[in-house]
């Protein structure tokens, strides 16, 4: 990648106040409200001095639901960073982004209920995110197609199918 597009993607490390900036990308093969085996990728990128450095991880998942997997995935990948960061997530989820934006703070207000006055659903998945979240500024970018998109989604596959393989033998 050319120091113009690192520039235009917004990655590059800010002088003046130290801030990295990070694009974390997420993809999960859990698509169900249903609980289900799958797995995610999540990759960070930024940009340095010598150009784009990226890290990653794929894991398995079992008995999880869509959201939980995106959860995961994402804290596994903020749990990656640190120092604070300037954070950039791209990922398919409406939903994290506008709970995130919405619903987390009036969920620790109220002691992690619902508006209906349950247990929010994935609540210990919730409250390490929001943990993590504090030290950092961030925005999403929601269902923007990437670079990385199709090795990411290969890299997912494979790992579900190795749970499948795993429990079904």
């Amino acid at each position: 990648m050319h120091q113009d597009e690192h520039d235009k993607r917004g990655i590059k490390e800010r002088g003046r106040q130290g801030v990295r900036e990070v694009n974390i990308y997420i993809y999960t093969t859990v698509r169900s409200p249903r609980k289900k085996h799958g797995a995610y990728t999540y990759l960070l990128e930024t940009g340095t001095a010598k150009g784009s450095v990226t890290r990653s991880d794929t894991r398995r998942l079992e008995d999880v639901t869509a959201h939980k997997a995106q959860l995961l995935a994402l804290s596994a990948a903020i749990k990656r960073l640190n120092k604070n960061c300037e954070l950039v997530i791209y990922m398919d989820s409406a939903y994290i982004e506008a709970c995130t934006g919405k619903w987390l703070e009036r969920w620790r207000m109220s002691g992690w209920e619902n508006a209906k006055g349950k247990p929010v659903a994935d609540m210990e998945e919730w409250k390490e995110l929001a943990c993590l979240l504090d030290s950092h500024r961030y925005r999403f970018v929601i269902g923007e197609k990437h670079p990385y998109y199709g090795w990411m989604k290969a890299e997912s596959e494979r790992a579900e199918k190795d749970v499948h393989c795993r429990l079904h033998n």
